[in-house]
């Protein structure tokens, strides 16, 4: 249907100029009669350029510059001579040419119909060919930038999983110590230890599948942490968790608090003989979720954490998560010293199935 409409619309527009400039200059018995033919011939002739062009222009397109436009010259010559031989038989039959002068009238819109097809038709298809490559090379440049982007994810994804699987035997070697060190003491406690245990194991397999855990469910793994811990320091280790319940559900990368409070855990209440405290508190500040993890140790600096290290892998971590809206810092203060981590609402790297 748009290929009717434009044809029709440019031989209006072509009938109606050529009467205004030359109608009466030919002869021809008024301006309407010559409208009335100039649109004939340039239905006829646009209707056959419209529907033969394309595919000439196709099939040449992979030959030289050369055959190609021969080709396309005397393809439009070939139609225009025999579009011009329709109209002007069919004007005839309609006796737009008037009485006896139906032969030198059809040469003189011969001539015009040839100069007028061979350079609208060229400076069409040079046009079509630019519209075509510029499509072609947009299109190209779109997928090549799906295809980058694509991969982007594929590396980013395939980083994050080798990151998150080098959290696992940190803090399981450890509770599996604890839980040994209580069987023969307290057997009841044990037992409860191992349940905390298997809450640990569930929750570090479960890191391997998803990107990010409701804030509630790692407060759950952190508590299950701290009371294998406690079992392991006793009251060397003191802790205090606040986390207010509209927080819950807050996307955080799974495990990640925990590093926070093992990184404490390992490095203060376990590396002192009087031990520490440790406070855990989360709140929202603005659009972003801030976790923080204080103890009174000596704190730790970010910048000389070397590879490998939980906080570096976790700082690794939230890049690739959240890129530059996510970020991790530590403070010291006289009494302690505190390691934040500041997460929007959401990542911006998709769940894996």
């Amino acid at each position: 249907m748009r290929p009717i409409v434009r044809i029709l619309a440019t031989s209006t527009l072509a009938a109606a100029i050529y009467a205004l400039l030359v109608g009466s200059l030919v002869g021809w018995p008024s301006i309407l009669a010559c409208f009335a033919i100039t649109f004939i011939y340039a239905a006829v002739i646009g209707t056959g350029t419209n529907l033969v062009m394309p595919t000439v222009s196709r099939r040449l397109s992979g030959g030289t510059p050369t055959v190609y436009w021969l080709g396309l010259v005397g393809t439009l010559l070939g139609l225009t001579l025999i579009g011009s031989v329709i109209a002007g038989a069919l004007a005839a039959a309609l006796g737009l040419f008037g009485s006896g002068r139906t032969w030198a009238t059809q040469r003189t819109a011969l001539g015009i119909a040839l100069i007028l097809a061979m350079t609208v038709g060229i400076g069409v298809t040079v046009y079509e060919r630019m519209r075509g490559r510029l499509h072609a090379a947009r299109e190209s440049l779109r997928a090549r930038e799906l295809e980058i982007e694509r991969a982007h994810r594929l590396a980013a994804d395939a980083r994050l999983a080798s990151l998150e699987s080098r959290l696992h035997p940190h803090f399981l070697f450890n509770a599996l110590a604890a839980i040994a060190g209580q069987v023969r003491e307290a057997p009841d406690r044990a037992e409860r230890l191992l349940v905390e245990f298997a809450d640990l194991l569930r929750a570090s397999l479960d890191a391997t599948k998803r990107h990010t855990v409701a804030l509630g469910d790692e407060v759950t793994v952190v508590q299950s942490y701290l009371e294998i811990e406690h079992a392991r320091l006793g009251e060397r280790l003191r802790w205090k968790l606040d986390v207010p319940d509209d927080l819950r559900a807050w996307p955080v990368p799974p495990l990640a608090l925990h590093t926070l409070v093992q990184n404490s855990v390992k490095h203060v209440a376990a590396a002192r003989s009087e031990g520490a405290e440790i406070r855990v508190e989360a709140r929202r500040i603005g659009g972003q979720l801030e976790l923080s993890v204080w103890d009174d140790g000596p704190g730790v600096d970010l910048d000389e954490a070397p590879d490998g290290h939980g906080l570096e892998t976790l700082r690794a971590r939230l890049a690739v998560l959240f890129g530059p809206s996510a970020t991790l810092h530590a403070t010291r203060t006289h009494d302690g010293a505190t390691v934040t981590m500041s997460l929007p609402a959401k990542p911006s790297i998709a769940e894996r199935s």
